[in-house]
């Protein structure tokens, strides 16, 4: 099973030394779900995409600090490849994505992303999950790390709400068995969110909120969605 990471972003390079890349950080959350699998990367924010999406058993995207509306080529061009991959009828290949890969997959079928009115998501969040949440989760509420201010303001087609809350109502969305996301972050450890939050505490994050955050941020083990994640992929090795 070979999964390539779309990579959306990379984290400011004083960052770098806590977790590594997304793509690394992507790899350390998965692969003790997925054994099996094989991670590959692709820097589709440097307009690297695999030449076909049928070159790959499934595909993860990352995190960005752009946003999924970005007037931007290589926004462009991984939308479009993602379109096609989550369409495609010759063979289901899975994808998943987080934050901005969340927000991502809903622009491409569809749906369409904002900047949220009510302002930022920090630290430690809570999404209660609904009907289809709690059947593919078995939770009725998800405590996770969140650091955003986009999310999905429009569902796409065929999307399935998982979880969400009064200021993010659509935080995990199902597509079938093609494809799963969430705007928050189960890839982020309890160290890399601290830093990104003291990091953007000057002024992009109020500095209320984030002192807040501060307070609030630890790690929870997000269990649940990675193994719902690992059940996506998993379907590859069973139906290939």
């Amino acid at each position: 099973m070979n999964i390539c990471i779309l990579e959306a972003d990379t984290p400011a390079p004083d960052l770098l030394n806590i977790s590594g890349t997304y793509a690394d950080m992507f790899e350390t959350w998965l692969s003790p779900a997925m054994p099996g699998a094989r991670f590959t990367r692709a820097a589709a924010y440097k307009g690297e995409l695999p030449a076909s999406v049928g070159d790959h058993d499934g595909y993860l995207i990352t995190g960005s600090l752009r946003s999924a509306y970005d007037d931007i080529p290589w926004i462009h061009s991984l939308r479009d490849f993602v379109h096609t991959a989550m369409t495609r009828d010759i063979r289901d290949i899975p994808v998943g994505g987080v934050c901005f890969g969340h927000q991502l997959m809903a622009e491409a079928m569809g749906g369409r992303v904002a900047s949220c009115e009510d302002g930022w998501s920090v630290g430690k969040t809570e999404y209660r999950t609904t009907s289809d949440g709690r059947e593919l989760l078995g939770e009725d509420a998800l405590q996770a790390l969140s650091f955003h201010r986009d999310q999905v303001v429009r569902l796409p087609t065929g999307a399935s709400p998982l979880a969400g809350n009064a200021h993010c109502p659509w935080a995990a969305l199902a597509y079938g068995n093609r494809g799963l996301s969430v705007q928050f972050h189960p890839e982020f450890t309890q160290d890399y969110v601290l830093a990104l939050i003291r990091q953007n505490s000057d002024g992009t994050i109020p500095a209320h909120q984030a002192e807040i955050a501060l307070k609030s941020v630890h790690h929870d083990n997000n269990d649940v969605v990675t193994q719902a994640f690992a059940k996506l992929f998993h379907k590859v090795s069973v139906d290939s």
